[in-house]
């Protein structure tokens, strides 16, 4: 009795333990069912047991679903068994990391994403995770996102070692930008990736290294080391950090940044060998030019010397033979004198007009006297001054030896004019004869020349009888237009009774033109285009007797489209132009009129400051003109009669529009890639309208035109030498 008391009460002990701890399992022939979810005590974390034994993946995630209350959402490519068993009960969080666990080492992952819990591949885990972390370090095998910021080592470099240490489906990349590097792989590997760049990310003892000279200059000894540097880097120095050796002129030391101790040593150790005093004793100094032209540079320090007494004081160079009007002017005996503050204030200022029209005025001559003279053909300034004094001049020829930016300038102009006129008049006249000539007496008579009906009836015989009028210089043609005479014999004699003349025309034109040019900064540039005409400005004749032989001179002039500009950078990026724009055309007109009274030539042109933004286009002038004339000759009140007061007047109407317009639009070529792109782009351009060429059979049957190879950007690759583009027959 007592043995079946005691059987009976652990039974009743054993069927209570899964109320307290719900196991969810999986026999060989059933599905696993839902038992319902039962905590320990009220308040207290719900714990759970599993135990799957080579189970389908989606029954094993709908079971941990309804156990920890999340939504697991399987994907369709997710085929296989796992096995998870806890011997212990585990909380809900835990039963999590122990699937994702399970699931790793099957080939896929669990990701969160917006809340919800996917089961992926592992190959899909770093697109599909958002979980996005900084500071934090995660736990579990669960798939995220941590952004590592470095501050002491590049973020590139750290990438080339902890990328082997990542699983096959991770992804690692840094951002140069900013020096981050940006992790995608499983918690757990994410924090031992953040142990190592903690690590590593440490500053380097001596990073920069600040070495003072005592007697080179130091942008020469920078320009020492940096060959020195560049000659004797290993692809396994590169890989750790490059060296940079950078001048200091106002201290005149040298700053050396490396992360290898060894490597500045040597350089410590070099400088030591460099900068020792100088063997001779001579007080000359050889400094060639970079970028700046040394006439130039030159006339700009002798005027700082002229300026500073403190320089003058610090030279201490005596020239033997020679006179001295101004601190550091020296100049030969028996020479004036020229004050080196005038000669840079005229090199600064002068005119724009002037420096457009002038051509190359340095020569190649080396200037003569003072204490700073250029060398032209090998463009370098020769310096004599003692060593504390080059110094201070040294580091002004540094600061303005500098590569100039240049500007590329798109002027575009567009101009429309229309001219149109109309004209109509009869003319009459009445004759008599008297002593067998034929005299007008009366009539109506308007215009001159040949417009005139009383001009053109004294050669009117010559219409009929042309022999009669041989050797006459006068002209007998009549106006341009429709011309109606009305012919009478009086006394044996013809003459012209009545004129009609008639004429409308109609004149339109339009230029578009786009001249482009490049340009230095704050230096003028000219582009023409257009024709030279010769105009005829004087001539001289004679008589049949004289042995004078007849001349005419003539002044040639241009004709087309003339664009100066100087632009001006701004520190803030804005460029100011100093633009002279003109448009010169000539009138069309009568040959016999230009034979007499020369061309007509229709001129338009602007001159103007402007500030525009980098590619910005503006306008800078234009001009809507609109000229309507009326002319009307006739008898009083006659021609105010209506329907025949046209008999007696002669009416003149003409009208002419234009309208010009002139554009600019600067862009700054701040690099050679800049002006690579540019040029290309401009190529290209040309290619293009050549293409639009149409062959002409009847005129050219075997058109033979050269062709433009085809062009890339850039035109010319890093390190390689090309040959320019050249035209194919």
């Amino acid at each position: 009795m007592f043995m079946n008391l005691k059987l009976r009460s652990l039974m009743l002990l054993m069927l209570s333990l899964p109320a307290m701890h719900p196991v969810y399992a999986q026999s060989e022939a059933q599905q696993p069912a839902p038992v319902p979810l039962v905590g320990n005590a009220a308040g207290e974390q719900a714990t759970i047991t599993l135990a799957f034994q080579g189970t389908e993946i989606e029954p094993v995630a709908a079971a941990v679903a309804k156990a920890t209350g999340q939504s697991i959402i399987v994907d369709p490519r997710v085929k296989g068994k796992i096995s998870l068993t806890t011997p212990r009960p585990v909380s809900r969080q835990g039963a999590l990391d122990l699937f994702s666990s399970a699931l790793r080492s099957a080939g896929f992952a669990l990701v969160q994403v917006n809340g919800i819990y996917r089961v992926v591949p592992e190959a899909d885990a770093k697109i599909q995770g958002n979980t996005v972390l900084t500071q934090t370090n995660p736990e579990g095998d669960q798939v995220v996102t941590r952004v590592f910021k470095i501050k002491q080592d590049s973020a590139t470099n750290l990438v080339n070692v902890l990328k082997p240490l990542l699983t096959p489906n991770s992804s690692i990349s840094a951002n140069p930008g900013n020096n981050t590097i940006i992790v995608t792989d499983y918690a757990s590997n994410v924090k031992r990736v953040a142990k190592l760049i903690d690590s590593m990310d440490e500053p380097t003892v001596g990073d920069v290294q600040t070495i003072h000279l005592r007697y080179g200059v130091a942008i020469d000894v920078a320009s020492i080391l940096n060959k020195v540097v560049e000659t004797t880097t290993n692809p396994a120095d590169a890989a750790g950090g490059k060296t940079v050796v950078i001048a200091e002129p106002r201290s005149n030391s040298i700053l050396v940044k490396s992360s290898n101790p060894e490597k500045i040593r040597q350089i410590r150790s070099l400088i030591a060998r460099i900068d020792t005093p100088t063997a001779s004793s001579g007080n000359i100094w050889v400094v060639p030019l970079k970028n700046a032209e040394a006439s130039k540079l030159a006339v700009t320090l002798r005027a700082i010397v002229a300026a500073d007494n403190t320089f003058s004081q610090q030279a201490g160079v005596s020239n033997a033979g020679t006179t001295s009007t101004q601190p550091g002017n020296t100049q030969q005996p028996n020479q004036p004198v020229t004050p080196q503050g005038g000669a840079a204030g005229q090199a600064g200022s002068g005119s724009m007009s002037a420096a457009a029209t002038s051509g190359l005025t340095s020569t190649s001559a080396p200037s003569v006297g003072g204490l700073i003279q250029a060398d032209p053909p090998t463009n370098s300034l020769i310096i004599t001054a003692s060593e504390p004094y080059y110094r201070h001049l040294r580091q002004i020829i540094d600061q303005l030896d500098k590569r100039r930016t240049q500007v590329y300038v798109e002027a575009m102009i567009a101009e429309v004019a229309s001219n149109s006129s109309a004209q109509l008049g009869i003319q009459w006249q009445g004759i008599i004869n008297a002593g067998g000539q034929n005299v007008p007496f009366g009539g109506t008579n308007y215009g001159a020349g040949n417009q005139n009906i009383f001009d053109l009836s004294k050669f009117s015989a010559c219409l009929l009888n042309p022999a009669a009028c041989v050797g006459s210089t006068s002209a007998i043609t009549p106006a341009n237009g429709l011309n109606v005479g009305m012919l009478s014999k009086f006394g044996g004699n013809y003459t012209m009774s009545a004129l009609i003349q008639a004429m409308d025309t109609e004149k339109g034109f339009r230029v578009l033109s786009t001249p482009n040019l490049v340009t230095l900064d704050n230096e003028e540039a000219r582009i023409m285009v257009g024709k030279n005409v010769p105009i005829l400005s004087g001539s001289y004749t004679t008589n049949a007797t004289s042995q004078t032989t007849p001349f005419q001179t003539y002044n040639r002039q241009d004709i087309g489209i003339l664009l100066r500009v100087r632009p001006q950078i701004a520190h803030n990026g804005t460029v100011k132009l100093t633009v002279y724009q003109e448009v010169s055309t000539l009138e069309s007109q009568d040959p016999r009129i230009i034979q007499t009274q020369g061309y007509t030539i229709n001129k338009r042109n602007i001159e103007s400051n402007i500030i525009v933004d980098d590619g910005q286009m503006f306008v800078i002038g234009g001009l809507i003109d609109d000229n309507y004339s009326d002319l009307s000759d006739g008898v009083p009140f006659l021609k105010d009669i209506p329907l025949i007061g046209q008999l007696f007047r002669y009416d003149s109407k003409s009208r002419q529009k234009l309208n010009l317009m002139v554009f600019l639009r600067p862009y700054i070529i701040k690099d050679t890639r800049a002006g690579e792109e540019l040029t290309a782009n401009r190529y290209d351009f040309m290619q293009d309208r050549q293409d639009e060429f149409k062959q002409l059979p009847m005129l050219l049957p075997k058109e033979n035109l050269p062709t433009m190879d085809n062009v890339s950007k850039p035109l010319t690759h890093p390190g390689k030498i090309q040959q320019a583009p050249t035209l194919k027959p």
